[in-house]
């Protein structure tokens, strides 16, 4: 009985791969597997940052000691990458924007971009330190 079911399932599935090909028109254009970030977003940008900061730590092993230099480099990188976004009018979200206004997010994204959480356990950690 089960390899009467496992027969008739298969016929069908069959069946349905040759219609669905079949149904078909036209070519399907290639796409590349290149690495596309969405900048358009504050996620995309987020995403830009954590992969430039990933490869400089990578390229600068000593900072992967001090949690408050990838703070920095993450919050330096986030003003950079939103500052250029802004010049070059790629992101909308920051086109209409002032200055001190790109500032202030791109320091929120590259804050985001090395885990928010992280910024926060290490000032609390400055702070724990000085009352020992």
């Amino acid at each position: 009985m089960k390899r009467i079911v496992f027969i008739i399932a298969s016929l069908l599935m069959l069946a349905m791969g040759a219609v669905t090909l079949m149904a078909q028109t036209g070519e399907t254009p290639v796409e590349g597997s290149g690495f596309v970030i969405d900048l358009t977003t504050f996620t995309g940008i987020v995403a830009l940052i954590s992969a430039i900061v990933t490869q400089l730590l990578k390229l600068v092993p000593k900072i992967q000691g001090s949690k408050l230099a990838k703070i920095g480099i993450s919050a330096g990188v986030g003003i950079v990458v939103c500052f250029a976004a802004w010049g070059l009018k790629i992101s909308p979200l920051l086109v209409g924007s002032a200055w001190w206004q790109v500032l202030l997010y791109g320091l929120a994204a590259g804050l985001s971009g090395c885990g928010f959480y992280d910024v926060v356990k290490a000032i609390a950690g400055l702070f724990k330190k000085g009352q020992a």
